[in-house]
């Protein structure tokens, strides 16, 4: 299977974060229509994702995709790494993307976002590093903390990606509210990326029952705990940030 995107590179490969942060939301939103799941389905699964993307084409250019999922991975220098994406001078057409199987064993939420997070250096940055004839592109992710990275550069953006594929705004936000309503949290009125005209979460709430929010919107959209608490801040769901 495959997916096709284009989008406007300029605006998507803008070096600030914040202003690239639309574009790079819009192609995650375009990638998540193309990968199968149930209707009803918040989640994506690391294999759904994985037969969704054997091929990719970015404005025009097909890449064929091999994915790795079983091995330790390490960098050249011989660090441990947690993800990595790669293409070849001598495999013309293919790129490479292998997630650290012994780091992510009990942990198919970290998989997943591996997953992710290396799919949006394969979308963004290989077809960027294509079009000015580099012959090689290598990125890793060197740890899960590398998946919080936010800021400018490539690492960012691929994270925004991986955030926006994975908890989109808008789904994140109405099953926020729900759960918020349901166990009287307060609720406020706040500028956010969400979903539109509808309060976010007050700053003050009881830290345990937020905390358990966290916990129902983790299993809600088959992330960690961590993952959605850096969504709603990004996306300025919680009042003051999680």
């Amino acid at each position: 299977m495959s997916i096709a995107i284009a989008y406007p590179a300029a605006a998507a490969l803008s070096p600030r974060q914040d202003a690239a942060a639309p574009a790079i939301r819009a192609v995650a939103a375009k990638v998540r229509h193309q990968i199968a799941r149930e209707p009803d389905d918040l989640a994506l699964t690391l294999q759904a994702l994985i037969d969704a993307c054997r091929a990719v084409e970015v404005n025009g250019q097909r890449l064929s995709v091999s994915w790795e999922l079983g091995r330790a991975l390490r960098d050249e220098f011989g660090q441990t790494v947690l993800g990595l994406c790669d293409i070849d001078a001598h495999e013309p057409g293919w790129a490479y993307i292998a997630v650290n199987g012994p780091m992510t064993a009990n942990r198919p939420d970290l998989a997943l976002s591996t997953a992710a997070h290396e799919l949006g250096h394969l979308l963004f940055d290989v077809p960027a590093a294509l079009a000015r004839g580099d012959q090689r592109y290598h990125a890793v992710a060197s740890s899960p903390r590398a998946l919080e990275r936010q800021g400018r550069g490539a690492e960012a953006r691929a994270n925004e990606f991986m955030g926006a594929l994975l908890a989109p705004p808008v789904p994140l936000h109405t099953r926020l509210l729900a759960y918020a309503r349901s166990e009287g949290l307060r609720l406020c009125r706040r500028p956010h990326q969400g979903r539109p005209n509808s309060p976010i979460v007050a700053a003050g709430n009881p830290p345990d029952v937020l905390a358990g929010v966290l916990a129902a919107l983790a299993g809600d959209f088959g992330v960690s705990e961590r993952f959605i608490a850096v969504r709603l801040s990004r996306y300025g769901l919680v009042e003051g940030g999680v």
